[in-house]
């Protein structure tokens, strides 16, 4: 995961994961879950500064997985899982129909709506 400011984020980072694949001689298959469309962070960073950081560390292949766009079978997941809920009755709730925010959060939509149990 990138470093985001100057918070404790997850990890390993990055950076420390493709150094200790280099030193390992493993090869790296880099999949941007976090991203469903092409954008400066998939083509610049991990296409260019991660592929040159896994070149310095000496990773034999690094290969980035592109990011699901509008490939049919993602589009189609995305309309299901629209379509689902249209016809749910408890509209915008989980399907526990328990509260997803703190209590003290005013704008939850679950709340807003009315779809949570008392």
């Amino acid at each position: 995961q990138s470093r985001v400011g100057p918070l404790e984020w997850i990890g390993p980072s990055t950076d420390d994961a493709i150094e200790r694949a280099g030193k390992a001689c493993k090869n790296i298959v880099l999949t941007p879950i976090a991203f469903v469309s092409e954008h400066i962070e998939t083509l610049v960073e991990l296409d260019e500064e991660y592929a040159e950081l896994a070149s310095e560390h000496g990773v034999p292949i690094y290969l980035r997985v592109p990011a699901l766009g509008t490939q049919p079978a993602f589009i189609k997941s995305l309309a299901d899982m629209v379509d689902t809920r249209l016809y749910q009755s408890y509209g915008l709730a989980p399907d526990s129909r328990s509260r997803i925010c703190p209590r003290g959060f005013g704008k939850c939509r679950c709340a807003i709506s009315g779809s949570l149990e008392a």
